[in-house]
């Protein structure tokens, strides 16, 4: 079932459930977003392996995607999960496998994948210290939007829907990972508060590399309901 969004802010842009031959689009933005990876040097076929395994990550758990585009062209998605609802896809460990295999056949590629799989140990730490598991059944896996589409009220608009899927289960709290290469900004001006934060720096015994560490680690957290759904741009 698809939606197109009214009025002026994001006229003509659709948005639908994530289906899986989205998958590709939404790992060509990630990389273009997020995949300047150091350890990787420009190889651009490495990069877009890894971004891949960050989408599957994403998606794996993930009982609903939304995605949003206009005449074709992609312009955003927002993954989420909601305890006890059945997940999206059943293929994601097997797909991942196949491109752990890929990034593992290269020197490059295995030392970048175990350092990705140090900061996602990294985050689950994170979950356990401050309990947020245990509080808030619901969280948002992956909010990404194209730099074309920005400032059209994309993000705005995924992020209502996304809100709106969390209060249809009556979701006492939900969170989620961020980190500061992203517009943490965007949270606070949303209402959402931030429970954890973490100076990757400060942490050198982790032994994960330092030129692709994020300079900072947040989770934030919200109840649905409660956390604003359009924020005024004055």
């Amino acid at each position: 079932m698809e939606n197109v969004a009214k009025g002026d802010a994001g006229i003509g842009v659709v948005y639908s459930p994530m289906i899986w031959s989205d998958v590709e689009a939404i790992t060509r933005q990630f990389d273009e977003t997020w995949g300047d990876y150091a350890l990787l040097r420009g190889d651009k076929k490495l990069s877009m392996l890894l971004s891949y395994h960050f989408v599957l990550h994403y998606i794996e758990p993930a009982t609903r995607g939304e995605i949003a585009h206009k005449n074709g062209e992609f312009m955003g998605v927002v993954l989420s999960r909601v305890v006890g609802q059945p997940v999206m896809f059943g293929n994601v460990a097997e797909e991942m496998a196949k491109i752990d295999e890929r990034l593992n056949s290269t020197p490059a590629g295995h030392k970048a994948l175990a350092d990705l799989e140090l900061g996602f140990e990294i985050e689950r730490r994170m979950e356990r210290q401050t309990g947020i598991n245990d509080k808030a059944p619901a969280e948002v896996e992956l909010f990404l939007v194209s730099s074309a589409s920005r400032g059209q009220g994309v993000g705005g608009e995924l992020w209502k829907r996304t809100m709106e899927y969390f209060e249809r289960f009556h979701e006492p709290m939900f969170y989620l990972h961020t980190d500061s290469d992203c517009d943490v900004s965007f949270y606070d001006r949303h209402g959402m508060k931030r429970i954890a934060e973490r100076e990757e720096q400060r942490h050198p015994d982790d032994g994960r590399d330092q030129q692709m560490a994020p300079n900072k680690m947040y989770i934030y957290a919200g109840v649905p309901g409660k956390v604003k759904t359009t924020v005024s741009q004055k």
